[in-house]
């Protein structure tokens, strides 16, 4: 293999040569043909074209160098669609800042293909779910700079902010693109769910900061966030994983993973349930994950990958600031005698969700020539929620997602250009019921109070050049172009009667530019300034009420929400054990859509005219002898109205909250640990602390949720076992909230214009108290 590489090096030498060699070897016969400008002419094209050919050549040499011996499957990663970090990005260490500098590479063979320039990107390490009870996303995430989870609805559900963006989603994550694995996990609605994603099967997670639209589409207001999970060659085996802890809960997985010549596959099975700290929030759930990665020949390869989860989790509701300080673990509610229509006593709604998510989807690519890829993706994603609350609803979301991708590597003179061009379209329908709850304690349903079907359709493409126009210095432009069309009819029912009819139809189009100069001094420094915008349409929901009564009706005048982000960075490697990072960001909010009371108990949706968030996000990443490992991640925002009225159905109307801050952002979060494993003996130990600053709840800036620091801390040992049967075992014990501290974990918008009549409202949901867990992994055969 080494002596092949050398050849190759010997002949990228020799033609060099005579690359540099061409303007002075030209035949003396074609030098005698014309005379002056046209001698100039003919021999300038025809230099062109003999330096076209040998650059082709040498790529074509560099992708033969870089082929695997024997056949070798490296694994897929969709390109641009997201771009992701190389895949030994966590294990090289002495590489140049980890967190950019890495190559992405094609779905199957690893010819280059660099990320999108410009941007703010961060990544975990393997090592972050490795050693951890890998029970929520949350605990590997949260050590990543502008990202903020919080539980949302349930314990298995996490809402997610980036940059200030989706803080006021309360389930769920809206206003973020997800994708796994290259596959796109947000439906069309924008609606995307952490409860899928197995953190035990994550490789690393990659998270690109700030409005990204020109890149992925509608509701990519705050970022892209990008799960990578563990390849076949990672696994070559089998691994199972036991774990148990604290308030019930127990976790078994199963891995099976093998790379043979043109093929990788895996599979992840994984089974999870907990009592909860919080009364009436248990749950159990099973996730399944399938991959295929196939070459086909040197120019073709196909990946295959089918996702399916099953969750039944009991939901507490969110706790008064009273209801808390007298006991955090209450499942919540009035506690008053329930009537045959509403009550909101957790408990005897038997609160619940019954939940499946399916994706199946392929991904084709083909290299059309040594410059030029082209990339097919179709997938299949289908939702099936059945929840219980204080109404019971089903919804089924059946939602075809397709992409073609074109990316080319060629020249502007003499100037290096990568080209794409992307095409979309995505389907999905809504079939919903939803029934009268009986408060009997099982979630009995009654009448039939209404039924909706739904239709959204997105179509759009995008474009992206990126020139190096001068050494080191990149200049890129993106452009994307959505078209939405939303259709909605919704009925509502009254002891059997059609009391209702609402229906909207709506059509959005959506321009997202982004322009981005990048410098690289070294392979150790990058600094950019970037310039991007996001958008994302109003969904169903948002547009069945009308703005003025709350009744339902058409929203006529509600507009897609948009964003502007301007953002200066820099990440170097100061020494070879220190990287860091820093950038600093103004996000500027058009039309962000806001849920109101608009009259009595009915709440609406809003656009709220203009918002700002700014802040500064650092890193630091400090290795300073072997085996030690020190990290950080804090992140600054201030957020507040520039021009928004707000309305509390009060005599008072509309009230101006020009320059209050934003609700339900925080100010300040810090995460930092320290970690060290011993490779000699195995043994590793890490101390991690979370801090969280206070933030307002309500737009009157009257009450807010308590700032907070919690510290964690971890020991495992990694054992390599010599025998037919067991190939290694990976032992860790763990202790969160050392020091039980009692805390809100996260908050909810809310009402109220002073603090007392705020503090009457839902408003909190309990973080967890002292737990211990332990467990092992096991490599077999």
């Amino acid at each position: 293999m080494w002596a092949r590489r050398d050849a190759f090096k010997l002949h990228a030498v020799l033609c060099g040569a005579l690359l540099s060699a061409m303007p002075i070897s030209l035949p003396s016969s074609f030098a005698q043909e014309g005379t002056g400008a046209e001698t100039v002419v003919e021999k300038s094209a025809r230099e062109r074209d003999l330096r076209d050919q040998l650059q082709n050549i040498l790529r074509e040499l560099e992708e033969l160098q870089q082929q695997p011996a024997a056949g070798a499957v490296v694994t897929p990663v969709k390109p641009v669609q997201p771009a992701a970090v190389d895949e030994s990005s966590s294990a090289v260490a002495a590489e140049p800042i980890p967190q950019y500098e890495l190559s992405d590479v094609s779905i199957v063979s690893n010819r280059v293909q660099r990320r999108p320039e410009g941007l703010s990107l961060s990544s975990t390490e393997q090592s972050e779910t490795e050693s951890q009870p890998t029970r929520t996303m949350k605990e590997s995430m949260e050590s990543l700079p502008g990202v903020v989870l919080r539980q949302a609805n349930g314990p298995r559900d996490f809402s997610m902010m980036i940059r200030g963006q989706g803080a006021k989603t309360t389930f769920a994550v809206r206003d973020i693109k997800m994708y796994e694995d290259g596959f796109i996990q947000t439906q069309s609605d924008g609606l995307s769910r952490l409860d899928i994603h197995d953190p035990w099967f994550m490789r690393s997670v990659e998270v690109v900061r700030g409005a990204s639209s020109s890149l992925y589409d509608n509701y990519a207001l705050g970022g892209m966030v990008h799960f990578r999970t563990k390849r076949g060659s990672d696994i070559n085996g089998v691994e199972t994983f036991l774990s148990g802890g604290s308030f019930g809960y127990h976790k078994e997985g199963l891995a099976v993973g093998q790379q043979f010549e043109n093929l990788d596959v895996s599979l992840f099975v994984s089974n999870v349930a907990e009592d909860g700290f919080i009364r009436n929030s248990n749950y159990t759930t099973q996730t399944m994950n399938l991959n295929f990665r196939f070459k086909i020949d040197d120019k073709q390869n196909f990946y295959f990958k089918a996702i399916t989860n099953w969750l039944d989790a009991r939901v507490p509701t969110r706790l008064t600031q009273g209801q808390f300080n007298a006991d955090r673990r209450q499942a919540g509610g009035t506690n008053v005698v329930c009537n045959a229509n509403t009550c909101s006593d957790a408990e005897r709604l038997a609160q619940r969700r019954l939940d499946r998510r399916t994706i199946i989807g392929g991904i084709y690519e083909r290299q059309i020539n040594a410059n030029t890829v082209l990339t097919i993706e179709a997938d299949y994603d289908v939702k099936d929620i059945n929840q219980t609350f204080s109404q019971i609803s089903d919804n089924v979301n059946p939602n075809y997602k397709h992409y073609a991708d074109l990316r080319h590597d060629g020249r502007l003179f003499d100037m290096p250009l990568r080209s794409y061009v992307g095409f979309f379209l995505n389907n999905m329908e809504q079939e919903s019921q939803t029934f009268q709850n009986l408060a009997d304690g099982f979630g009995t349903r009654g009448a039939l109070l209404q039924n909706s079907r739904g239709t959204i359709r997105n179509v759009g493409g995008r474009i992206r050049e990126e020139l190096e126009f001068i050494p080191k210095v990149t200049f890129a432009a993106g452009l994307g172009f959505e078209q939405s069309q939303l259709s909605v009819q919704s009925i509502g029912y009254t002891g059997g009667a059609v009391s209702s009819r609402a229906g909207a139809e709506r059509t959005y189009t959506n321009w997202a530019p982004e322009m981005s100069v990048t410098w690289k001094p070294t392979d150790e420094q990058r600094h950019w300034v970037r310039a991007s915008t996001g958008y994302g349409i109003p969904g169903f929901g948002n547009l069945l009420r009308d703005p003025v009564t709350g009744q339902p009706g058409t929203n006529f005048d509600l507009k897609p929400q948009k964003n502007l982000n301007f953002e200066l960075g820099t990440e170097s490697k100061l020494t070879k054990t220190l990287t860091v990072q820093l950038v600093g960001f103004w996000t500027f909010f058009k039309d962000e859509i806001i849920t109101q009371a608009v009259s009595g108990t009915n709440t609406a949706s809003v656009n709220a005219d203009s918002s700002q968030y700014k802040g500064i996000e650092a890193f630091y990443d400090w290795r300073p002898m072997e085996g030690l490992r020190l990290s950080g991640a804090y992140t600054h925002i201030e957020a507040k109205y520039v021009n928004f009225a707000d309305r509390l159905n009060t005599a008072a109307g509309l009230l101006v909250r020009d320059g209050n801050k934003v609700p339900n952002v925080p100010t300040d979060v810090f995460n930092t640990k320290v970690a060290y494993d011993h490779a000699a003996t195995g043994w590793g130990a890490w101390v991690e602390g979370s801090y969280y600053n206070s933030y307002f709840l309500n737009n009157s800036n009257t009450f807010g949720i308590p700032s907070y620091m919690i510290a964690n801390i971890n020991v495992h040992k990694n054992v390599d076992l010599k025998n037919s049967w067991f190939r290694f075992a990976k032992f860790y014990v763990e202790v969160d909230n050392i020091a039980d501290k009692k805390y809100a974990t996260s908050g909810q918008v809310i009402g109220g214009e002073t603090a007392g009549a705020a503090a009457l409202q839902q408003a909190f949901f309990a973080g967890y108290g002292r737990a211990i867990y332990g467990g092992v992994t096991f490599g077999l055969f």
